[in-house]
């Protein structure tokens, strides 16, 4: 026993001592203490005490030999080549005890390592043999090789196992990007993710075009898996390694990866970013023109779309913005012009046909002068007639347009289907009989919500 126990013991043996003699001297007649001799009783305490440290001891001499027997039964599993799973369970359920240090927790996960490096071997011979193989469970002993390394790399405080884990990472090396592209072409976004992220965070030497290729990898699947966090980690280090081509719709995930947690802010800045960056990639320029509108901020979303018009008078869609803002504004003629600038290089805009239609039927609520108003919803005639063709189930948009220009142009046949299409959409009719026969109120907005929001009252 060492010295300090030792020691111990003996002040202890001789304070006890003490408080017995004290004890028995204050006992009441009826204790059993009064039958035996002081000495006696002395001797049974004393043998208590003893059992008890002695318990004690074992039980920590016990925990050892505990963790250096599974160490012993783990390297028999490595070398047998069977019972590798059981004895890594009941390894990694010691290195989940307090007692257990950080070095033994380092040579622990060192030997889960080796455990899966077994049973990588094994399946390997399968496959050599051409038996049936799960190729899954094999590609996941390569990265649970890869996790446990690393573990026992992060308590592994005198490097005594650095030099055989980075060893055993190397020998696995293209069989974890392996893994990851066999679960991508099976499209299991969830399972390939681990692979791409563990290649990634492991990186030394390997080349540029390599992580540039697997970071995007990365972020296809945090995509595919509605995992904004998964698209976030890797998603710039794709946008800088991966191709021009490439980098607008990795730009798009970062953008929507910021709104899906909630980051308004950062959303905004990306959009502002990409409207630049990527100005064919209408991505960004809708959304940034469409959180202008939703906002308010009429003024500042004119004073972009007209410097992004100045460098690029080609865009269509920069026009479309422009006619979408002064119909907000109610300023008509110009959405028109507008609209028509949007058409010449988009001719079947559907929104820009749509804006210039619903503003000419808008100019008729301020004209008094019926043969001008007559005028007017003949302009607008043709225009949501094509919006109509182009777009034949969105009966919501075009629908009560139409029926207003029909309505006040006398087009009975196509008033009569357009009332019984409208009639059969919304359940009941839309208007009255005698609203039938007359020209459709002033303040008549339709039903479509981008109506109800532009059209004037």
């Amino acid at each position: 026993m060492h010295t300090s126990t030792n020691q111990f013991i003996q002040n202890y043996v001789r304070i006890y001592s003490n408080s017995i003699k004290a004890a028995t001297t204050v006992c009441c007649c009826g204790s059993p203490f009064n039958s035996l001799p002081v000495d006696s009783i002395m001797i049974r305490l004393l043998l208590i005490l003893f059992v008890s440290l002695f318990s004690f001891t074992t039980l920590n001499a016990q925990k050892k030999m505990t963790i250096k027997k599974r160490f012993k039964e783990a390297h028999a599993a490595i070398k047998a080549g069977s019972g590798q799973e059981n004895i890594e369970r009941i390894l990694l359920d010691s290195m989940a005890l307090p007692t257990t240090t950080d070095k033994q927790r380092a040579e622990g996960y060192n030997l889960c390592a080796l455990l899966q490096q077994s049973q990588n071997e094994g399946l390997n011979m399968k496959a050599y043999l051409k038996q049936n193989l799960d190729t899954v469970k094999l590609y996941q002993t390569v990265l649970k090789i890869y996790d446990y390394t690393q573990r026992s790399d992060s308590v592994d405080e005198s490097d005594k196992y650095e030099n055989k884990n980075i060893k055993l990472r190397a020998l696995h090396r293209d069989n974890l990007l392996g893994g990851g592209k066999f679960l991508l072409r099976k499209s299991q976004w969830s399972e390939a993710y681990p692979f791409f992220d563990m290649f990634l965070k492991t990186c030394t030497t390997d080349l540029d075009s390599v992580i540039g290729r697997v970071a995007y990898w990365a972020t296809i699947c945090g995509m595919n898996e509605n995992n904004p966090y998964h698209v976030l980690e890797h998603v710039d280090k794709a946008i800088a390694l991966t191709s021009e081509a490439e980098r607008p719709a990795l730009a798009e995930y970062k953008a929507r990866s910021y709104v899906h947690i909630g980051d308004s802010a950062k959303w905004l800045e990306i959009l502002d970013e990409g409207v630049d960056l990527y100005p064919g990639y209408s991505f960004f320029f809708l959304n940034l023109m469409d959180y202008y509108m939703r906002h308010g901020e009429i003024e500042r979303g004119l004073a972009r779309t007209d410097s992004l018009v100045r460098s690029d008078v080609d865009r269509a869609m920069y026009w479309f913005a422009m006619s979408m803002f002064a119909l907000a504004q109610g300023d008509y003629e110009k959405c028109i012009n507008m609209s028509e600038e949007c058409l010449k290089r988009e001719p079947d805009n559907i929104d820009a046909l749509y804006n210039k239609g619903i503003s000419l039927l808008n100019m008729t609520l301020a004209e008094i002068d019926s043969a001008k108003r007559r005028v007017l919803y003949r302009y607008a005639l043709e225009p949501m007639e094509r919006v109509r063709e182009l777009t034949p189930d969105d009966i919501d948009r075009w629908g009560n347009p139409l029926y207003r220009i029909y309505l006040n142009l006398n087009m009975g046949k196509k008033f009569e289907e357009i009332d019984k299409m409208l009639e059969k959409h919304f359940g009941k009719s839309q208007h009255s009989e005698e609203t039938k026969k007359t020209p459709i109120p002033e303040n008549y907005t339709g039903s479509n919500t981008i109506d109800k929001q532009f059209v004037k009252d």
